[in-house]
């Protein structure tokens, strides 16, 4: 419990800073949107089904703390920004019933996807959490690394900002 709610202060503490996090614009190529993934019933898609909306995609793990504290954030997002055309797109490494079984547990509705190959290089992806947000032209906005509160004004507006451009 005590280790939950460091981690949670930490995230809000991380609140701040989201602006400072946006990365220079990387235009993402065709073969970076063939990343492949397969949804939890197998159903096989790539990041190129979810092109022309803004995208954000996080890659978690059940067993990483970090992610799991930062889950309820991002489902609180995907609520609040229900009506817009937003792709929420969690990728995890783990198996579909490993990943099913938590998010049911802790009563989650995120759209859920497990790797299915690499991440292309321009994802510089070393570690869980990381989160990336990709506009509806296809750049590479934002690259996030470690944990953080997603469902704050400033990233609804950054979102928001994005979907209008």
């Amino acid at each position: 419990m005590r280790r939950a709610l460091v981690t949670l202060a930490l995230l809000a503490a991380c609140s701040t800073r989201f602006l400072a996090q946006r990365t220079t614009s990387s235009p993402l190529t065709p073969s970076d949107f063939a990343w492949k993934f397969r949804a939890l019933d197998g159903t096989p898609t790539t990041l190129d089904a979810f092109r022309g909306r803004v995208i954000v995609l996080t890659a978690w793990a059940t067993w990483c703390e970090p992610c799991v504290a930062e889950l309820r954030s991002l489902h609180a997002l995907q609520q609040s920004t229900r009506d817009a055309d937003i792709a929420f797109v969690l990728i995890s490494p783990e198996r579909a019933e490993t990943v099913q079984r938590f998010l049911t547990r802790r009563a989650l509705s995120l759209p859920s996807y497990l790797e299915w190959s690499k991440a292309p290089d321009v994802f510089d992806f070393r570690a869980v959490p990381m989160t990336w947000i990709i506009d509806p032209a296809g750049t590479l906005v934002l690259r996030h690394r470690g944990a953080r509160r997603w469902d704050t004004p400033d990233v609804r507006a950054f979102l928001d900002s994005l979907r209008r451009k």
